[in-house]
């Protein structure tokens, strides 16, 4: 159980740091874009940022949360991360048209 626990935390890290990646590429993206659709995009981007932020939060709940109670915490991470990434698809989905 422990080394499920280890396994999904590091599986956690790594997506949140991808979250991040994606979220700073999109912001990039958004720079040379034109103005008004960039200056639409920041709230979406800023959004995000706020709401990658608190699944950063989530994680360490995850990190610190005991054996018997990390899976409930785990759930809501998960929700919380599916939502997250499919607002930067959506967001992807948007530049791209």
């Amino acid at each position: 159980m422990e080394q499920q626990r280890k396994n999904y935390q590091e599986n956690a890290h790594k997506t949140l740091d991808d979250i991040f990646k994606g979220i700073d590429s999109l912001e990039e993206k958004l720079r040379s874009a034109s103005k008004d659709f960039s200056e639409n995009m920041e709230v979406n981007i800023k959004t995000m940022k706020e709401e990658a932020g608190k699944l950063n939060d989530k994680f360490r709940e995850v990190c610190q949360s005991n054996s018997d109670s990390w899976k409930d915490v785990s759930n809501g991470f998960e929700r919380a991360i599916s939502t997250l990434r499919e607002t930067l698809a959506n967001t992807w989905k948007k530049v791209k048209e």
